[in-house]
């Protein structure tokens, strides 16, 4: 169980998150979204353990959280295939079977063929798509994804996102997963909740069956409302 306790956030001076309640339960995928710069990773870095709260409690009772940040955040000076056996090693598992695991994880990904490259040789969706190997391969119970998909092609965007959704379903684990993508989470959460003015609030999302462009056009904040035309006497 993850649990946000009346949580306050300030970065700078500013109140990011004001008194924010968040539960979620193992095996519940929750969606996030919100405009940009209103806290929605900062969340993510909390339930992570990454920040603390200025107040309020935030409680992660998850046994393996590992969290995907929209940067891959490689390691430059080892390798690929170190970035992911390095983790594994450090998680429990012995020298070979990391490196195995690393590898089954990289043929997955289709990227075996650059086991032995260094993160610099990789091309931006090269390097996404190792960091989210790293993520799966240490077969986390709770799953932090900040817009993890936002460097691929659609194409790529849609295939990694099979194997995410193949993941949760095989393990159980539970998911909080921010993106700008409403459809994408029509597809992947349970719920949805939208971050505004640092109060979290229930999110309406478009049906998975509606075209892409007409879902992308579905807002996902209030919008204003309509002048009221005077009445006629």
């Amino acid at each position: 169980m993850l649990e946000f306790d009346r949580v306050v956030l300030e970065r700078g001076g500013q109140r990011v998150l004001d008194g924010v309640e968040l539960r979620i339960a193992p095996g519940e995928r929750v969606g996030l979204v919100g405009p940009s710069g209103t806290g929605k990773s900062s969340l993510l870095k909390l339930a992570a353990g990454l920040l603390a709260p200025a107040s309020g409690r935030v409680g992660n009772r998850f046994a393996r959280t590992c969290m995907a940040f929209q940067e891959p955040r490689l390691l430059p000076w080892r390798s690929v295939l170190d970035n992911l056996r390095i983790p594994l090693h450090a998680a429990g598992h012995d020298k070979a079977g990391a490196r195995r695991l690393a590898g089954q994880w990289l043929q997955r990904m289709g990227l075996a063929e650059r086991a032995d490259a260094w993160p610099r040789q990789l091309s931006g969706g090269m390097a996404q798509r190792v960091a989210l190997a790293r993520a799966f391969a240490t077969a986390p119970d709770l799953l932090l994804l900040d817009e993890p998909f936002a460097a691929l092609d659609p194409a790529l965007r849609r295939e990694l996102g099979a194997l995410c959704d193949a993941e949760l379903a095989r393990t159980g684990a539970a998911l909080l997963c921010v993106s700008h993508h409403p459809r994408e989470l029509a597809e992947r959460v349970d719920r949805c909740l939208r971050l505004e003015h640092g109060r979290l609030l229930p999110c309406a999302l478009p049906c998975p069956a509606v075209p892409y462009a007409e879902a992308a056009v579905i807002p996902l904040f209030p919008q204003p409302a309509a002048p009221r035309q005077a009445s006629t006497p």
